[in-house]
């Protein structure tokens, strides 16, 4: 599923082959918008799980791939891989062609008006950006003390990128309860969170992969497990539930979580509850 790390990928793949080519069509939602036209390409980023695409007449592309959408790149004469009715975008440059399909997120916003879109302007510091700033992750946080841990991560405008697969690797990897509030941590637990997080999705952001074009960037396998040993597959308990935990043994486990109910992979024996937790929620 497209996380903070694939939609970087993305943006890393078709920013050197679109940024300063002038646009030679572009269909959205199988309509054509003629007045970019001509207009170049100025910048392509990522921001969490969103992708921007920006145009020198102060347009934004902007595209949320969810659970099924995905980018193509192809020659101009080349056929899709992919039916052109789940084409939600085609953006034509001289000869290449970028396709987003099935996105349920695809629009064209200003972008004098970034900073006050519902979708964007409200987004916590992205994992990934070189501007990452831990402290305004870690107060952003501090704000949803009463959530549960593993549902607050999810929260796009705390910090913008983890999904289900980061969400639940992480805390394994940092031996946290979660079902426990946010409030039940100190920052020193926090901090040491978001740094992994960032840490391991920076690296699979900027993971190599093999072949040319988008259909091989997105053949790349995410990896969490750092040293795993043989035998042992690349994510620790991400859709594991039912196997025994590479580090104790124990059964994984996936319980339901938040308002969205969304799946959360734990091991119950490496990730006891919290007791300060336990005591709160008796009270």
């Amino acid at each position: 599923m497209p996380e903070g790390d694939t939609l970087h990928r993305i943006a890393s793949a078709l920013g050197p082959r679109l940024v300063g080519q002038p646009v030679c069509s572009l269909l959205l939602r199988h309509q054509s918008i003629d007045r970019l036209v001509g207009h170049l390409v100025t910048k392509v980023e990522a921001r969490g799980k969103n992708l921007l695409v920006f145009f020198d007449e102060g347009t934004v592309l902007h595209t949320h791939l969810r659970m099924g959408g995905t980018w193509h790149l192809y020659r101009e004469d080349e056929r899709f891989r992919r039916s052109p009715t789940s084409a939600t975008v085609v953006l034509a440059v001289p000869g290449l062609v970028a396709v987003c399909f099935r996105a349920p997120v695809a629009r064209l916003v200003r972008a004098s008006l970034l900073a006050g879109d519902p979708a964007i302007g409200k987004l916590g510091p992205d994992l990934i950006a070189p501007t990452f700033d831990e402290a305004a992750a870690l107060a952003r946080l501090r704000r949803l003390a009463g959530k549960e841990i593993g549902d607050a991560l999810m929260a796009q405008e705390v910090v913008a990128g983890i999904g289900n697969v980061f969400k639940s690797e992480i805390l394994f990897h940092e031996r946290l309860d979660p079902f426990a509030r946010v409030g039940a941590h100190s920052d020193d637990e926090l901090l040491r969170l978001l740094a992994f997080a960032r840490r391991i999705m920076v690296a699979n952001a900027n993971a190599k992969t093999r072949g040319t074009g988008l259909g091989a960037f997105f053949g790349h396998t995410r990896t969490t497990r750092e040293g795993a040993r043989p035998g042992e597959g690349p994510l620790s308990v991400y859709r594991r539930a039912g196997e025994p935990c590479y580090d104790c043994g124990a059964v994984i486990e996936m319980r339901r979580q938040g308002e969205a109910r969304r799946s959360t992979y734990f091991c119950p024996q490496c990730q006891p509850p919290r007791l300060a937790d336990a005591r709160e929620a008796r009270a």
